[in-house]
């Protein structure tokens, strides 16, 4: 098997949380007297290694991945904003299957180098041109890079939480990207690799509600909710559209401005001025 990705596909970008974090400074989510009391802890990075491959089937794909940097440039969006104590690792991995993990014990982030292809298949079913598939796939790496991330983030720097870890983990996917530069594209890329057609979405056994993940219809919506929160006009088409349903958008806003105060609290002595 040899597949690639198309060489427009990486247009989004991501920005640093420095400057957001003096803004956010500035506007009091964030205390000028935490900030001022930062300890100088900037130990480690995240540090791209190499992919780690059980055959030759990805070879090419993992070759093109970095020579154009997918995972360096988060890498280094990620280091220009944090400080942290520990490396942590980031690269691809044949998995066998479609999925993310972060290894605790390795402190390493491996995303699959399979997700690209089956992204592919998924989007295949919502868009008509190759180029919409290929944003939407990237826009969905981007969303489980920084899920993962999220992963990373509660472990290496010790953030508490409430709830599931996975909703923590994709809080913090969602806030990141929504505040970058056309980001919230990649939001919503993450939000539909989640939906289930309404028929299909009934078709849950025990073992998916005793899962840690929330539910993927839930997941859904809530990433659909906080894009819509975040800029009400700018994504009044996720309402007219009814990728929302009316009682839920009503509650967005305040979900987005929650989300934003709670990761600059969490994040504040942990980012970079």
């Amino acid at each position: 098997m040899s597949m690639s990705i198309g060489t427009h596909a990486r247009r989004f970008t991501l920005i640093a949380f420095t400057a957001l974090a003096i803004s956010a400074c500035e506007d009091g989510t964030a205390s000028a007297e935490a900030s001022a009391a930062r300890p100088a802890l900037d130990r480690g990075d995240f540090v791209v290694r190499p992919a780690v491959l059980e055959s030759d089937d990805y070879t090419d794909l993992a070759a093109q991945l970095s020579e154009e940097r997918w995972l360096e440039d988060v890498a280094d969006v990620l280091n220009e904003s944090l400080i942290l104590p520990v490396d942590i690792g980031l690269r691809f991995a044949e998995c066998g299957e479609n999925n993310a993990y972060y290894i605790p014990e390795d402190r390493e982030i491996q995303i699959c180098i399979e997700m690209f292809e089956g992204e592919r298949e998924n989007f295949a079913a919502y868009y008509e041109t190759e180029e919409e598939i290929e944003d939407a796939v990237n826009g969905s790496f981007l969303f489980t890079v920084f899920h993962e991330v999220g992963h990373a983030l509660v472990d290496v720097l010790e953030i508490p939480f409430t709830g599931r870890e996975e909703d923590t983990a994709d809080s913090l996917a969602a806030w990141w990207l929504i505040d970058g530069d056309e980001g919230e594209e990649s939001a919503i890329a993450g939000a539909l690799s989640f939906y289930t057609d309404p028929e299909e979405a009934t078709e849950v056994d025990e073992s998916d509600f005793a899962d840690e993940h929330s539910l993927s219809q839930q997941r859904y919506y809530t990433l659909t909710c906080l894009v819509y929160g975040s800029d009400t006009d700018k994504y009044a088409n996720l309402l007219e559209e009814e990728w929302l349903t009316p009682e839920r958008a009503e509650q967005c806003p305040a979900e987005f401005e929650r989300l934003t105060s709670t990761w600059y609290t969490l994040l504040d002595a942990h980012l970079k001025e």
